[in-house]
C-alpha cells in the first residue's frame, strides 16, 4: 500500500501518499494550502501506518470545490478518504488548520476516531484569535534583536498577499516562515532547505471563522493536544482550551519549539504522539472485548504483538488474548497467557501492569473450582490495588471474592461483600458497574432460592449491558447462566419470562433500594 495514491470523493480528486506500518493515522497539514510534505515524520512510521493527504487546492489533488467551507468542506473530503480506507477507525493528525479540521471530523464521525493529535492547533479562529497572533508576529523580533532578518519576517507577516498565484503565495510563506520556528536563525543550515522549497497556494473562503469550544466536550476520543512554548499562532493559551474541553486529552507543551515541534524536538514529538497510540490501543482492545466483538480483539493484539513495542502494550495484547480464551472456555490456554503477560509485568518492573493479568489467573481458578486459590488471587489483587491507589479495581475484586465465598458455601459473607460493593458504586457514582450488581443480585437470589427475583434480575441485568453496549465479562457470564438456567428450571420458561420482563424496566436505584443522591462522581 505503500506509495502515491489517490481517491475521488465527491468529484474532487485528492492524492496521498502512504509509508510506514500499524495502525493507519492521516496527517492533514495545515494552510490551509500548504503543500503536505513539510509534515513528513519518520519517526512515526515505525509505529504508524501513516497517509498523509494532499488537501484540496493543494499540490496533485483538484481545486477546492465551489463554495468550500473552512472546516466543512475538508472534513467531509477527509471522510470520503477514510471511507476508501476501508478501516474501521483511523488516527488523525491535524496540524495548525489541519487541527481544525480534524475536531470538526471528530464530532461528525465521532466513531472513526481512534486517536485524536491536535497539533499546534486551536478550537477557536475568531476576530480575537487573528488578532492575537498579529500581536505575537509584531513582537516576534524582540526575541532575536541581533538578527535584521527577524524584523522584516514579522514584517511580511502584516503585508497582503501581492497576487493570488501559487507563486506569490509561496514567496510569501517563505519570507514568514522563521516567524514559525522557535530558532530558526540558530538552526538556519537545518531548516533553511524547507523555507527554500516550501510550496503555498491561495484558497479562499467567505470566512475563516469556527468556534469548537461548545462542542469540545463531545469528543471522546484519545486526544493529544501538543504544541510548542514559543508558537506565535496556535500556542500554550489555544492548546489549554482544547485540552480543558477534550476530557480523554493529554497536554504536551515542546519547550524549544514555535509551530513546528516535529521538526525542532522531533523525538519528543514522536514520543507523544506514541504515547497515545498505546492509549488508544488499550481503549481500542478493551472496547472490543466489551462488545464481544472477538474478531477484532484479536486483530488488534496480534498486530500489537507483531510490534513487538513497549511492555505495557505487550502486556495488555497478551492479557486481551487470554481473556478470550477465558471466553472460549479454554481455561488452560487462559492460564498460559496471562503467565506469559504476568512474566513480561514483572520483568519490566511495573506493578501496575500486573494487575490484569492476575485478575484473569485468578478467574481461571475460580472456573476451575480451585476456589482456596481464587481466593489466594484476589486477595493479592485487592492488596495490589490498594498498594497503586485504584479504588475502583479494588471494588471490581470485591465482587470477584464475594463470588468466590459463594461458591465455598458461605452465603451470608457473600452478601455482605456484594453490598458493599454497591454501596461503594453509588456512593461513587461508578454506573458502569450497575449490571455487575445485577449478576451479584441474581446469584444471591438463586443461593437462597427466590428464583423469581432471580429472574427480574437477570432481566434488569440483560438491559443493563444493552444499554451500554456490553457483554458479560466470561467469568461473569458463567454466573449469569448458572442463575439462570436454575431459574427456568424452578419457574419454567413462561414464568421466568415474566418476571424477567418485569426486571428488565426497572432502574438501578429501585433495584438495589440505594439511591445516587450521595454519588460524588
Amino acid at each position: 500500500m505503500t506509495g502515491t495514491h489517490f481517491v475521488t470523493v465527491g468529484g474532487t480528486r485528492l492524492a496521498y501518499h502512504v509509508a510506514g506500518s500499524g495502525p493507519v493515522m492521516i496527517a492533514h497539514p495545515g494552510g490551509p494550502g500548504v503543500e503536505y510534505s513539510y509534515l513528513r515524520v519518520p519517526q512515526l512510521e515505525k509505529t504508524f501506518t501513516m497517509v498523509y493527504v494532499e488537501p484540496a487546492g493543494t499540490g496533485a489533488s483538484d481545486p477546492l470545490p465551489e463554495h468550500a467551507t473552512y472546516a466543512g468542506t475538508y472534513a467531509d473530503l477527509l471522510h470520503g478518504l477514510v471511507e476508501h480506507l476501508g478501516v474501521p477507525a483511523v488516527h488523525l493528525l491535524g496540524h495548525s488548520h489541519g487541527g481544525v479540521v480534524a475536531q470538526r471530523y471528530a464530532l461528525r464521525h465521532p466513531d472513526r476516531v481512534a486517536g485524536l493529535v491536535l497539533y499546534s492547533s486551536t478550537p477557536v479562529t475568531d476576530a480575537a484569535f487573528w488578532a492575537e497572533g498579529a500581536r505575537q508576529g509584531a513582537a516576534y523580533p524582540r526575541r532575536h534583536p541581533e538578527i535584521p532578518e527577524a524584523a522584516a519576517a514579522a514584517a511580511a507577516l502584516e503585508e497582503p498577499l501581492a497576487e493570488q498565484t501559487e507563486a506569490a503565495k509561496s514567496a510569501w510563506m517563505s519570507a514568514v516562515l522563521p516567524v514559525y520556528f522557535a530558532d530558526f536563525w540558530g538552526r538556519r543550515a537545518e531548516f533553511e532547505p524547507l523555507r527554500d522549497g516550501i510550496r503555498s497556494w491561495p484558497v479562499n473562503f467567505d470566512s475563516t471563522a469556527v468556534d469548537f469550544r461548545p462542542g469540545l466536550p463531545e469528543i471522546t476520543a484519545p486526544t493529544l493536544v501538543v504544541t510548542g512554548r514559543h508558537d506565535f499562532i496556535c500556542g500554550p493559551g489555544w492548546a489549554a482550551m482544547l485540552h480543558d474541553g477534550i476530557a480523554r486529552s493529554r497536554l504536551v507543551i515542546l519547550p524549544e519549539s514555535g509551530h513546528f515541534g516535529h521538526l525542532e524536538e522531533p523525538e519528543a514529538f514522536a514520543a507523544a504522539v506514541r504515547e497515545l497510540r498505546d492509549e488508544s490501543f488499550r481503549a481500542g482492545v478493551r472496547g472490543a472485548f466489551r462488545r464481544g466483538d472477538t474478531a477484532e480483539v484479536r486483530r488488534l493484539a496480534e498486530e500489537e504483538l507483531r510490534r513487538d513495542g513497549e511492555p505495557a502494550g505487550r502486556v495488555e495484547a497478551t492479557y486481551a488474548l487470554a481473556r478470550l480464551a477465558l471466553r472460549d472456555g479454554d481455561l488452560s490456554a487462559a492460564e498460559q497467557l496471562a503467565s506469559a503477560a504476568l512474566d513480561i509485568a514483572v520483568e519490566a518492573g511495573d506493578r501496575g501492569l500486573e494487575e490484569r493479568p492476575g485478575h484473569v489467573l485468578a478467574a481461571v481458578a475460580r472456573l476451575s473450582g480451585d476456589l482456596e486459590l481464587a481466593r489466594e488471587r484476589y486477595l493479592a489483587g485487592i492488596e495490589l490495588n490498594n498498594e497503586l491507589n485504584r479504588p475502583e479495581v479494588v471494588n471490581a475484586e470485591f465482587y470477584n471474592l464475594a463470588f468466590v465465598e459463594l461458591r465455598r458455601g458461605d452465603v451470608d459473607l457473600a452478601r455482605k461483600l456484594f453490598a458493599e460493593v454497591g454501596q461503594r458504586v453509588f456512593a461513587n457514582g461508578w454506573r458502569s458497574f450497575v449490571p455487575y450488581l445485577g449478576i451479584a443480585a441474581a446469584a444471591l437470589a438463586a443461593a437462597d432460592g427466590d428464583h423469581t427475583r432471580a429472574a427480574r434480575m437477570i432481566g434488569f441485568t440483560d438491559s443493563a449491558y444493552a444499554t451500554i453496549g456490553q457483554v458479560p465479562d466470561p467469568d461473569d457470564a458463567v454466573e449469569l447462566g448458572r442463575a439462570r438456567d436454575a431459574a427456568v428450571a424452578a419457574l419454567g420458561e413462561d414464568r421466568f419470562a415474566f418476571a424477567y420482563a418485569d426486571g428488565a424496566v426497572l432502574e438501578p436505584g429501585a433495584a438495589f433500594g440505594l439511591d445516587w443522591s450521595d454519588a460524588r462522581t
